[in-house]
């Protein structure tokens, strides 16, 4: 409750008049086109997850970059790009997660795009294997005004962290989250606030009580157990945890398994925020990690002419009405 109170306080310190009537017309227009069952959108984009590069060197068995098995160009983001997509979205943008595929630190501008994005009021998050926290790298993480740091850390040994972040070493992991949490004790600040996020699989569910010891030891600020998505899940995975209360997927008792969830003709994302590839495809959410359903290009279009496309509201529309029948949604939590 502790980090969920900074990480509060951090927000609405960014939020303005302007970005708060914004959120209030993306929730009305969400709850009339629930109610009318047609697309109707009356505010830009509150969130944006924008993707600092594909690249990535860890090889995660369930990842696109990890498996170097994009159908996408692959790349770096360039500062220009960013630069004019926060000109463009910074009085309407709530929260910016600077990931998507790739890992962060492997784009030489990382920290200057979070701290430009700071600087223009937009609280900044993003996520890491945390193999890149040397000290100079995480003296400059203090000064850039991120506001959200979420460090991936799927094992407590290493033999069972490098089952699913191959390639990784979990001590150089440990030594930066270590350098980082007392660097910043050192520093006297409390951003940026650390979450350390466990992918729960078969393989590690019997670490999580000696993760938790060890979370508490160092000081991390949140400890987040999180589900694994498994692409071909239908007949099983090792990576499955025995525990299904940590599994998006359980048994449909026909010798397969499925979605826990069901799939409703919903989605509370196609009106908050949208993501953008490394070379400016906007495309509708995290789930589409290899841009499938691409809703327009920056910066030949404008985000606000993009967001209030006739192709965006298609897509919201056939969400409305069948979502189960768009592929990025078949696999989906939300």
């Amino acid at each position: 409750m502790k980090n969920q109170f900074w990480i509060g306080l951090a927000f609405l310190r960014k939020l303005t008049w302007s970005k708060a009537w914004n959120l209030g017309l993306l929730y009305a227009s969400y709850a009339f086109s629930q109610l009318t069952r047609k697309p109707i959108i009356w505010g830009m984009p509150t969130t944006l997850s924008l993707e600092p590069t594909t690249s990535c060197n860890l090889r995660c068995p369930e990842c696109p970059s990890g498996l170097r098995a994009f159908s996408r160009p692959t790349g770096m983001l360039h500062f220009s790009l960013f630069k004019e997509t926060i000109d463009q979205s910074k009085d309407h943008l709530t929260w910016l997660h600077l990931y998507f595929q790739g890992e962060p630190f492997l784009n030489p501008e990382f920290l200057k795009m979070v701290s430009y994005a700071d600087q223009q009021g937009v609280f900044t998050s993003t996520s890491t294997n945390a193999h890149y926290l040397s000290q100079d790298t995480v003296d400059q993480i203090i000064q850039s005004g991120l506001r959200q740091l979420i460090v991936s850390m799927d094992g407590i040994t290493q033999e069972i962290y490098e089952k699913y972040r191959i390639g990784g070493k979990l001590e150089k992991v440990q030594n930066g989250l270590k350098t980082l949490i007392s660097s910043r004790a050192k520093a006297k600040k409390i951003f940026p606030r650390v979450v350390l996020q466990f992918l729960v699989t078969g393989q590690n569910e019997h670490q999580i009580p000696a993760l938790k010891t060890w979370a508490e030891a160092l000081g991390v600020d949140e400890l987040q157990l999180k589900s694994t998505q498994i692409y071909d899940y239908e007949d099983g995975s090792e990576l499955i945890p025995s525990d299904l209360g940590y599994s998006r997927y359980i048994p449909d008792g026909k010798g397969k398994w499925k979605l826990k969830k069901k799939i409703e003709n919903k989605c509370w994302r196609m009106w908050q925020g949208a993501v953008v590839t490394w070379d400016g495809r906007v495309v509708p959410c995290c789930f589409d990690k290899d841009a499938q359903y691409v809703m327009g290009q920056l910066p030949e279009k404008s985000l606000a002419a993009i967001w209030n496309s006739e192709n965006y509201q298609k897509f919201r529309a056939q969400l409305l009405e069948d979502r189960a029948q768009l592929e990025i949604c078949r696999n989906c939590t939300e």
